[in-house]
């Protein structure tokens, strides 16, 4: 089971209201352990200015240097830690810190809807079988603060699951194949899944 990081320090949720840091921790969650050259070559970004970002992440606990991977004392790879990383908006009371929090929230919302975006109108180059199985679902529920703790609750564990799984994947692809930075089928049939979810209360 994953542990939880729990970021409850304004300043380091501040790191994440830069997009390009908002991207990079994205690439590493789907790359897996990465270079600054690698993951400029993915956002077109000089090397230099990425290994700045990276620095930064880490500084805020976001990403970890992966030491084991490195061939020499020049080489960097990073790597998002095995540990859950949350916050919530609640925890930030001050106006300040509160205004910081809802930035970010804002920022990282409007991004997952630009990917679904993205993802339907590049639907028909997946393939139908992609195609088939990628799903949406709406539901109307009459449900009290605590039954819907319960719904968050019941539908992370089955996610959790399915990122442990992810996880073994990921690790059984040595990052020596990845060291090229080429994409594309390995033969596998994997891909990049992106879900997310959002439940709440509203007045009809």
């Amino acid at each position: 089971m994953t542990t939880e990081h729990r970021i409850t320090d304004p300043v380091a949720l501040k790191a994440l209201a830069h997009p390009t840091r908002r991207q990079l921790l994205r690439l590493l969650s789907q790359l897996g352990p990465s270079t600054a050259t690698r993951l400029a070559q993915h956002t077109g970004l000089d090397p230099g200015l990425v290994s700045y970002h990276l620095r930064e992440l880490a500084r805020r606990g976001f990403i970890e240097v992966a030491e084991e991977l490195a061939r020499d004392r020049r080489e960097r790879w990073w790597r998002v830690p095995a540990t859950s990383t949350s916050w919530s908006t609640l925890d930030f009371r001050e106006p300040d810190s509160r205004t910081v929090a809802n930035t970010v929230k804002a920022h990282m919302v409007a991004e997952e809807f630009e990917r679904l975006k993205l993802f339907e109108n590049e639907r028909d180059s997946w393939g139908e079988r992609w195609q088939k199985s990628a799903t949406s679902s709406e539901s109307h529920l009459h449900l009290t603060p605590e039954e819907l703790g319960t719904v968050a609750a019941e539908l992370s564990k089955v996610l959790e699951h399915w990122r442990e799984i992810s996880r073994q994947r990921m690790g059984a692809h040595p990052p020596a194949d990845q060291r090229s930075g080429t994409a594309g089928s390995d033969g596998t049939g994997l891909e990049h899944v992106f879900v997310f979810f959002h439940a709440f209360p509203e007045h009809p």
